[in-house]
C-alpha cells in the first residue's frame, strides 16, 4: 500500500459537542486530539504507520476538519458529508477501514460544563491508483 502516491490526507474531528476553535475547550481539544489519535493508531496499526511515515516523508498535502453530530451513530454520516463537500465521494466506508480510512474514539470532559462528550477523528488517505 504504501508504494501509492499519496494525494491528500484528510482528518476530520467529529463529536456530540461543537469543537469551536474560537472557544478556550474547542480549541484545546482541537490541538490535543491529532497528536493522541496519530500516536496512539502508530502504535497499534502498522498500515496507517507506513502510511503516516510516506505523508510525513512527501510532505503530502493534509486537510483538516472539525464537526459535530448528535450522537455516536451519526459520526460516519458526518464524515463523509464532510469529505463530499471536498469533493471526495465515498459510498461505503467499510472496505476502506485500515487500508485507507482509520478511526480512533473516545470520551472527554468539558471543563467549563463537567459533562463528557464523545468524539471520533477519521483520516482519509486519498491515493493514487
Amino acid at each position: 500500500m504504501a508504494s501509492n502516491n499519496i494525494k491528500t490526507v484528510y482528518s476530520f474531528i467529529v463529536s456530540t459537542i461543537m469543537l469551536d476553535s474560537s472557544t478556550p475547550i474547542g480549541d484545546a481539544m482541537l490541538k490535543q486530539i491529532p497528536p493522541f489519535v496519530f500516536q496512539s493508531l502508530r502504535g497499534s496499526d502498522a498500515t496507517f504507520s507506513k502510511l503516516f511515515d510516506q505523508v510525513q516523508n512527501e510532505n503530502s498535502p493534509h486537510i483538516m476538519g472539525s464537526g459535530m453530530a448528535s450522537s455516536r451513530d451519526q459520526y460516519g454520516a458526518a464524515f463523509l458529508a464532510w469529505l463530499k463537500s471536498r469533493g471526495v465521494t465515498i459510498t461505503d466506508i467499510a472496505p476502506l477501514v485500515k487500508k485507507q480510512i482509520f478511526l480512533l474514539a473516545g470520551d472527554a470532559m468539558n471543563p467549563e460544563t463537567q459533562k463528557s462528550f464523545n468524539w471520533c477523528m477519521f483520516l482519509y488517505f486519498d491515493l493514487d491508483k
